[in-house]
């Protein structure tokens, strides 16, 4: 904790936080939901939305001439020929953060990475900043540059709390949550797809995918990329195919359809994504593959089932389906587990409660 951030813990316990603000990029809609949990708990919130903050000569002149200079490897890749330009991306967003800063005038400024939207510029302010790690990675290189200047900084998984106090800096665990005004079960609504997947094509999902559909044709398939590199059969495509897309109210209705939710992301290697938590929300029964921090919050059979290979997941997904009072049970227990000890409003208290005293 920063000499700053204890004298700020001495100044709330006179006041308590009124006002954040949330920076974040677009998608996922994490600003979005922490704005709502925050607004739950009392405190006036509003988003900085990062992608509306670029300026037009950084997103359509910088950025063409940067592509065109690593093509030509006239530049190593990640190189930012503008970095220092005041209309370049990391400088502009730090000034525009500043201007809406100086505008809204919160008590607090949470800045959701990976994208940064950089803090250089509020160095004289008095406005607490708040940093929390949510990307696959703990290279310290790029959690020096992300954690440097905050008064308190948090992360989503274990592993990166400790590369970054190893390196002396102070982290707080907080894992994700699911907003619960986003994702819950939708009273009457009937379980009509056997089989629901959202995700952006992959080897190995194609590959989950094609097994799957060995069990059953029900299946409503989302995400990006699926029919230009997919190797399933045409056909097979056009029938399970839904859409690019699909978010918010519409991912909920689906998720509520869903006999089983199927998840295939075997390169998680830190911490959960929102998927889990979010699916359980909706009192679906999630089949997925492992991922090393899946234990820290939930149990086999219990909670959500886990598969370990292509063949488990289909021995799995056929009993799934065929046993409605067996799904019930698992899907019961996830969204009371859940809805008890990992939502958003849980994750607001925990930052509350790090930061200053109990609301």
């Amino acid at each position: 904790m920063t000499s700053r951030a204890r004298a700020y813990r001495q100044d709330l316990m006179t006041k308590t936080i009124s006002r954040i603000l949330i920076a974040h990029p677009r998608f996922p809609p994490l600003a979005d939901d922490y704005a709502d949990a925050f607004g739950k708990a009392g405190v006036e919130a509003k988003t900085f939305i990062i992608e509306d903050q670029v300026h037009w000569v950084s997103r359509y002149v910088f950025r063409r001439i940067n592509k065109l200079a690593r093509a030509l490897r006239l530049v190593p890749r990640g190189h930012d020929l503008f970095r220092r330009h005041p209309l370049g991306e990391a400088n502009h967003l730090a000034t525009r953060l500043s201007e809406e800063v100086a505008a809204y005038e919160p008590d607090v400024v949470l800045c959701i990475h990976g994208k940064r939207a950089e803090i250089f510029r509020l160095r004289e302010s008095k406005v607490v900043k708040i940093g929390w790690w949510v990307e696959q990675n703990n290279d310290w290189p790029e959690l020096e540059a992300a954690t440097r200047g905050f008064d308190f900084y948090f992360a989503f998984a274990p592993d990166v709390v400790d590369t970054i106090t190893a390196h002396g800096r102070e982290a707080r665990y907080l894992p994700h949550g699911a907003n619960v005004r986003q994702h819950y079960p939708i009273a009457g609504s009937a379980k009509e797809v056997d089989l629901v997947f959202v995700g952006a094509w992959s080897p190995w999902r194609d590959q989950v995918i094609a097994s799957a559909f060995e069990v059953t044709q029900d299946i409503a398939l989302y995400g990006h990329s699926w029919l230009k590199k997919s190797r399933l059969p045409r056909d097979v495509l056009r029938r399970i195919h839904k859409g690019e897309l699909i978010l918010g109210a519409q991912l909920n209705a689906l998720h509520n359809k869903a006999r089983v939710v199927l998840n295939a992301d075997r390169t998680v290697r830190l911490g959960l994504n929102m998927r889990y938590f979010e699916v359980l929300a909706s009192r679906s029964c999630l089949l997925t593959d492992n991922a090393l921090d899946l234990h820290t919050y939930f149990t086999d059979n219990e909670h959500l089932c886990v598969y370990h290979d292509l063949e488990d997941m289909q021995r799995k997904l056929r009993s799934l389906l065929d046993n409605e009072d067996e799904r019930l049970r698992i899907s019961a227990n996830g969204f009371r587990e859940v809805t008890q000890h990992h939502t958003c409003d849980h994750r607001v208290q925990s930052m509350l409660a790090a930061i200053g005293p109990s609301r």
